[in-house]
């Protein structure tokens, strides 16, 4: 099809010198633009467009369409699809502006909020046994270790004292407590005690849980902190309190919002290999937002980056906002994504779909090509895309525009810095 749209101009623009010259033979260049459309209908009819859009919407496949010989490894979109491993849509956020930061921002925040004294006077359960006893319930809690090896594993017990009434009634009550308590067909209302198993980590918060359910309602969200919300989350939905489910969440996005960038790895590890979850499809585009902002803070090397999902990091460096004249700010983006790449993924395709029309448009265009440090990073993108076996091959069309666009941007560096620098013969050996 480029071929035949070239040929077209080619001989348009024949037919226009001709007519422009006064050129006597009208019906020679008449001839040029008619063989040139005809070539652009042979291709039309070649490619038949409205098929191949047909079968794409409705997901059969088209490759019977094309001549794809010589062409090896190349994935179909369901092997794509099963490598990303993501729904690119939850990552898809409205382009509100952001804010880029500068390396190492971190805001003044204000101490955490703690329970009040009329809170922890209504914590009853941590009453229970001085004195005189007013529980009507108890729940045995049973530690598991996690090793595999049934022979070394631990089981710690322990016996909370609670009262039915905070469990099963009120803005925070847990669902699970209110089916048992109402009903006379489960076991554990004979001896007043159910048992939970629980792993050791969310054993170990299950103090907090209770604290939450006897609060006051407007504070006991302050029970919840960054050591203990994964377990709180798991709690939640163990035992069906959907406003504490809530006020997880809402710790999450206050946490994130204050530029917490220690956290975000916890985060975004979490919520990434379930995104079917609602929690995880309001966590993640915030996530997406808070990473941009703060992109000159986060390293080449450093775990945030590479517990990041490839259609999540897309869409990171998309909302990515770089001054023209901030070239420092344009390497570290392209030296974060090289670093990326190496470390996480290896599918040319995935390479030249997912990354190469942002690099090549809205990075590479404002990287200074005189300075060193571009060069620097010129190179490193051509070793990366050779121990990639990042290549164009014949007929590849859906990895042409994506590698061979990137690699002759790179090319266009070296050649505006050999033009403007006499370079040591060190560097020039690197770059040829």
């Amino acid at each position: 099809l480029m071929q035949s749209m070239n040929y077209a101009n080619t001989t348009g623009e024949i037919a226009e010198e001709e007519m422009s010259d006064g050129d006597d033979d009208i019906a020679a260049a008449a001839n040029s633009w008619n063989e040139g459309a005809d070539n652009i209908d042979d291709a039309e009819e070649f490619f038949d467009w409205e098929k191949i859009v047909h079968e794409a919407e409705n997901g059969e496949d088209d490759s019977s369409s094309f001549d794809m010989e010589g062409v090896e490894d190349v994935p179909t979109d369901d092997e794509l699809l099963d490598y990303v491993s993501d729904d690119d849509s939850v990552f898809d956020v409205l382009d509100e502006g952001i804010e880029m930061k500068a390396k190492g921002y971190k805001p003044e925040l204000p101490p955490p909020n703690e329970l009040s004294e009329d809170s922890r006077a209504l914590l009853f359960w941590r009453h229970e046994g001085e004195g005189k006893s007013f529980s009507d319930w108890k729940i045995k809690v049973e530690a598991e270790t996690t090793d595999d090896d049934d022979d070394c594993r631990e089981t710690n017990v322990t016996i909370y004292n609670v009262h039915r009434l905070t469990l099963a009634m009120g803005p925070k009550k847990s669902d699970y407590f209110e089916a048992l308590l109402q009903s006379d067909s489960y076991s554990e209302n004979s001896d007043c005690m159910s048992t939970v198993k629980l792993s050791k980590e969310v054993a170990k918060q299950f103090p907090g849980f209770l604290d939450y359910l006897y609060a006051q309602p407007l504070e006991s969200k302050f029970v919840i902190n960054f050591e203990n919300w994964k377990s709180m989350k798991h709690l939640a939905n163990y035992f069906l309190v959907p406003r504490l489910t809530e006020a997880v969440a809402e710790f999450i996005e206050k946490d994130m919002e204050d530029y917490n960038l220690e956290h975000m790895e916890n985060y975004i590890s979490e919520f990434h290999r379930d995104i079917s979850d609602d929690m995880s499809r309001r966590i993640l585009p915030k996530a997406v937002l808070i990473c941009a902002e703060l992109l000159q803070s986060i390293e080449v090397d450093s775990p945030l980056l590479m517990s990041i999902p490839p259609a999540m990091f897309r869409s990171i460096i998309r909302r990515v906002q770089i001054d023209e004249d901030d070239n420092q700010m344009a390497l570290h983006t392209c030296s974060l994504i090289a670093s990326y790449l190496e470390h996480n993924v290896e599918d040319r395709l995935v390479f030249s779909i997912y990354f190469c029309d942002y690099v090549l448009f809205s990075l590479f265009g404002d990287l200074h090509k005189s300075e060193e440090t571009t060069i620097e990073l010129a190179l490193t993108w051509f070793r990366l895309m050779t121990k990639k076996g990042w290549t164009f091959e014949y007929r590849d069309e859906p990895c042409f525009w994506g590698i061979e666009m990137v690699k002759e941007a790179l090319a266009d560096i070296l050649r505006d810095y050999l033009r403007s620098k006499t370079p040591s013969l060190e560097m020039m050996e690197r770059i040829v």
